[in-house]
């Protein structure tokens, strides 16, 4: 075999591992994550989750094709969520994503636009967003129970049932609900409080939502 076919195969190889490797990372970041089922029968408390409504995303520094459409239509939406939240004695968590490292960084630049890198103001909640609370729990995949401190702070209250706001309906949110499912929790989310780049998507997912077992709530209706 001559060099140059050598060095053509090496080449080869070497794209195929890359890629087999970013197709690993890319499942590994999208994917929900799995934790021991919760005791629902002790579990009777509920909580709302707002999820990565940040500067990068709804806010100051969102750069096309942030920030959503009517952003601040979403985030009023979403304060009007969590001022139901507080009526009701539901407690009130805050969740962003932060990317960190290098599969951060590229996860980020493919899919996300560059956005929220940490240590950028971009991380930070929109500042418009009612902080009823200072519960704020980073994650750095799309499943907010890939950070653990989530998952025992939910246990230590004994949470059962969660409703979910935020962005994005097609990411983050719905890989959020499906990490709380395969704990056991009932998981709801707010319909006018969820933001969808991908508005085409919007009827498709809500049936995808409700045949997993998301419950889909409306207006006062929660």
């Amino acid at each position: 075999m001559t060099r140059t076919k050598k060095a053509l195969l090496g080449i080869a190889a070497a794209s195929v591992a890359l890629a087999v490797a970013a197709a690993v990372a890319v499942g590994f970041m999208v994917s929900p994550t799995s934790g021991p089922p919760i005791a629902a029968d002790s579990s009777p408390r509920k909580a709302l989750l707002v999820i990565d409504v940040q500067e990068d995303y709804t806010g100051a520094t969102a750069k096309p094709p942030f920030p959503y459409e009517d952003a601040a239509g979403l985030v009023s939406k979403i304060n009007r969520a969590i001022a139901r939240a507080v009526q009701q004695g539901y407690l009130v968590l805050y969740v962003r994503q932060e990317f960190d490292g290098v599969l951060g960084a590229l996860f980020s630049a493919a899919f996300s636009d560059g956005t929220a890198m940490k240590g950028r103001p971009g991380t930070e909640i929109d500042r418009r967003i009612e902080r009823v609370t200072g519960r704020v729990f980073t994650k750095f995949r799309g499943d907010a129970f890939s950070n653990p401190m989530l998952d025992r702070f939910l246990v230590e209250h004994r949470i059962g049932e969660l409703f979910l706001t935020g962005v994005d309906m097609d990411g983050c949110v719905h890989f959020t609900a499906k990490g709380a499912l395969a704990r056991g929790y009932r998981v709801r989310v707010v319909r006018e409080a969820l933001g969808l780049r991908a508005k085409r998507k919007w009827n498709k997912l809500l049936d995808d939502y409700q045949r997993e077992g998301i419950t889909v709530v409306s207006g006062e209706a929660w």
